[in-house]
């Protein structure tokens, strides 16, 4: 099988993780008010939930050591227990529960004094339901914004994030798509960005809700028990440990995954964009053993990702476990000596239990983090390619008044193109270049249009420096009518009107009729509204090709580059087309440059240009160049020697 362009194989540069945090961060910060409106509600949500957990410990500390009766009086069934108020502190030995339990309320009751609510002693079974009703409708309020919010901010991040990649791609140099397998790109405008959204989902959700909450459960453990919260703090960074240890690897494997991946996009790229070559030569098998071969390899480096993913998040779950029952044991044990009570320790495992689920859905988050750093990696390593920049600097060029290069020397990676090239053409001259294939005609005509710059000498439009001018300046003044005709997966009239936005549809039939299409798009049964499929396969190539030459008349340009643009057209068609470009080509204000193989269609030109190893050898009109009987003469004779 054969394969697209070679893709560069030099080693790419490493990105910490921390500079793509940064970086990722960083394309938030448009969006800052919103973010802190988000935090704002996460705040509101977890105190609304950990609020309602805290009722809890009014209710056991007033009634969970009451019987029926004492619970209707207030007084305990049993001696000895702490009543609402607790006992009084003893003379000499520690603090008792109750004593503790007097000292937290009480820095508590001045809080609600503060917001209208009596002092927790006071509290009864009616006003406790009446705030876990209301805690309930907060928590759904602000459940519903945070929801609303967090998947704006991670949606439109990423989506901002795909429309930098596509803008950055269209504006990258010529030579960086030849350089590269279409399938990687396209991989990384689609897969990879896509995997960014469980980065964006991390930094925008879920770095900003668990943390919160593990803090607003910490404060619940704190209110019940501070031994119990140092030692909840200080097991925390053992929860990590497995993460940061398995998440490089991890990183590594998910980055060999997405290169797979874009391997094997190429392969159906290759596959469904040549399909009739592929059954032409009966090679349907070969594409599809091809495509296994790649899946497989994504499959393997896939799954090699998932197995580091899978022991990261239960290793850290086994972390987890067996600090929370540490903590369970160790307020057992306070709980044995009289230095917690019943509500403490109701609202200590309430906080612990929130705390447990939260550090597990971070963790498991951290891992899709890690995951799609590899993809955040590929997606920033192209945002860091140079891009074109000619589209935004340089001089405008209100009109052409003449082209000339002086002296243009060019080579593709030091292999010499074109060698001291020096040539002038005027507004209404038609000058064709031929030569054998490599002989540098196309590149000559790639460097005026601005896709690559000479390395040595210059080329002057209107007088000006072409690296002077801007390229989309420049541009605006040409057409190009390629061998490789290519039209777009719209309809007919569209695709002509390319050529010039707005145009009318009058204008669109004008430039129809001047490359002899009209006629056979009228005869469908949509005329112009008749879509063409992907790369104009509905077309035969000569349709697709009058279809080019149609949106280069309408374009109108000062400088008309054909480059082979009647190659596919039947000896008939090319009369015609020939025809209907006569009145365009012979504009006194027009300059035509014509690439051609076909000698007999370049008979008529003012100027023959031979390029012979990337230099001129001949110059002339065709009679002239006859007469001299040299290259020119030669490939002529060698055309028509039948």
């Amino acid at each position: 099988m054969i394969s697209g362009p070679v893709a560069e194989t030099a080693p790419r540069p490493k990105v910490a993780m921390w500079a793509l945090t940064w970086r990722f961060l960083k394309r938030g910060r448009r969006y800052l008010p919103r973010i802190l409106g988000t935090l704002l509600v996460i705040l509101v949500a977890c105190g609304a939930k950990v609020g309602q957990s805290a009722l809890m410990k009014p209710i056991l500390d007033r009634y969970g050591g009451m019987s029926a009766e004492a619970a209707a009086d207030g007084t305990s069934h049993k001696e000895g227990l702490p009543s609402a108020a607790g006992p009084q502190r003893s003379k000499e030995g520690p603090p008792s529960v109750a004593d503790s339990q007097r000292a937290k309320e009480g820095a508590f009751d001045k809080v609600l004094q503060w917001i209208g609510l009596p002092p927790v002693a006071k509290w009864h079974l009616t006003l406790i339901a009446w705030l876990a009703i209301g805690l309930s409708v907060l928590m759904f309020v602000a459940g519903y914004l945070r929801s609303v919010l967090t998947n704006y901010l991670t949606l439109r991040i990423t989506a901002d994030l795909r429309n930098d990649v596509a803008e950055h791609l269209a504006y990258m140099p010529l030579r960086y798509h030849y350089d590269r397998k279409s399938g990687d790109l396209v991989s990384r405008v689609t897969n990879d960005v896509v995997v960014t959204e469980s980065a964006a989902n991390f930094f925008y959700d879920d770095a900003l809700v668990h943390p919160i909450m593990i803090l607003c459960a910490l404060g619940l453990v704190f209110w019940g028990n501070w031994v119990l919260a140092l030692a909840a703090l200080v097991g925390f960074p053992f929860y990590a440990l497995p993460l940061l240890w398995l998440g490089k690897r991890m990183r590594k494997a998910r980055k060999r995954s997405l290169e797979r991946l874009g391997e094997m996009t190429g392969t159906m790229i290759e596959t469904f964009g040549g399909i009739k070559t592929v059954k032409a030569f009966n090679r349907e098998a070969d594409q599809v053993r091809d495509f296994h071969e790649k899946n497989e390899g994504y499959f393997r480096k896939l799954m090699s990702a998932l197995r580091r993913k899978a022991a990261g998040e239960n290793l850290s779950q086994l972390f987890v476990g067996l600090g929370v029952a540490g903590l369970l044991v160790f307020s057992g044990w306070l709980l044995k000596k009289g230095m917690m009570n019943a509500g403490d320790m109701a609202v200590v495992g309430i906080g612990i239990a929130m705390m447990n689920s939260s550090v597990r859905e971070l963790s498991k988050s951290y891992n899709r983090l890690i995951e799609a750093s590899a993809g955040c990696g590929r997606v920033f390593e192209l945002l860091d390619h140079p891009r074109d920049t000619e589209h935004e600097t340089g001089a405008e060029l209100p009109k052409v008044t003449g082209i000339e290069y002086r002296d243009v020397t060019f080579a593709y990676d030091g292999t010499p193109v074109l060698q001291g090239i020096s040539l002038a053409v005027k507004p209404g001259e038609v000058v064709a270049f031929v030569g054998r294939t490599g002989a540098g005609k196309t590149t000559l005509l790639d460097l005026l249009c601005r896709f690559y710059d000479p390395q040595q000498g210059a080329i002057f439009v209107s007088g000006a420096d072409l690296r002077t001018v801007k390229r989309s300046s420049m541009l605006a003044h040409v057409a190009v009518v390629t061998q490789e005709t290519f039209l777009f997966n719209s309809t007919i009239g569209e695709n002509i009107r390319y050529g010039r936005t707005g145009a009318t549809r009058p204008e669109i039939e004008a430039a129809a009729k001047s490359a002899h299409i009209h006629d056979f798009i009228a005869g469908l049964e949509r005329g112009y509204d008749t879509p063409v499929g992907e790369r104009g396969a509905k077309l035969s190539g000569g349709q697709r090709q009058r279809v080019a030459i149609a949106r280069a008349i309408l374009r109108d340009p000062s400088i008309l580059i054909l480059d082979e643009a009647t190659s596919a057209l039947d000896a008939e068609s090319e009369q015609a087309v020939q025809a209907g470009l006569a009145n365009l080509i012979r504009s006194g204000r027009r300059i035509t440059l014509v690439i051609a193989h076909r000698l007999s269609t370049v008979k008529n030109a003012d100027r023959i240009v031979v390029l012979d190893a990337g230099r001129i050898a001949e110059e002339g009109s065709h009679d002239a160049l006859l007469a001299k009987n040299g290259l020119y003469a030669q490939l002529y004779r060698t055309q028509f020697k039948e």
